[in-house]
């Protein structure tokens, strides 16, 4: 691995690592800048790592699409739900949602600076992320 293609590698991983500070913008850049290194051909150690940066991107993306969705389906669901009963233990899990959906989305962004970190350590090493 040149020198060159580790600098890039620091990069698209401190990009990514940023992400959810940035609103998605620094992971966006990541995955393009990983796209285009890719596709100018590399190592196989400098490939597996630009493509788990990829990977993880939009593996964790449709993850928080999906988390959102669900969670604004549920919550409406339950909004109607008691606006027709007018049960307590609606009223209850309806203020309680909120908070399940915020510790789920906290676990998933832990997994995913885990994953960066874990990625990081790799490149340092010189050895090849396991695809």
């Amino acid at each position: 691995m040149t020198e060159e293609h580790k600098k890039g590698l620091w990069f698209a991983y401190i990009a990514s690592f940023l992400t959810p500070f940035t609103l998605l913008l620094s992971g966006i850049i990541a995955i393009i800048y990983a796209g285009y290194k890719l596709d100018k051909g590399t190592d196989e150690i400098t490939y597996s790592h630009y493509y788990t940066i990829i990977r993880s991107f939009f593996l964790f993306l449709t993850f928080f699409v999906v988390l959102g969705v669900s969670a604004a389906t549920t919550t409406g669901m339950i909004a109607g739900a008691e606006y027709w009963v007018h049960s307590d233990i609606l009223q209850t899990v309806l203020h309680v949602l909120p908070f399940i959906g915020g510790a789920i989305a906290i676990i998933a962004i832990v997994v995913w600076f885990a994953k960066i970190i874990n990625g990081m350590r790799l490149l340092s090493q010189n050895q090849a992320v396991k695809l």
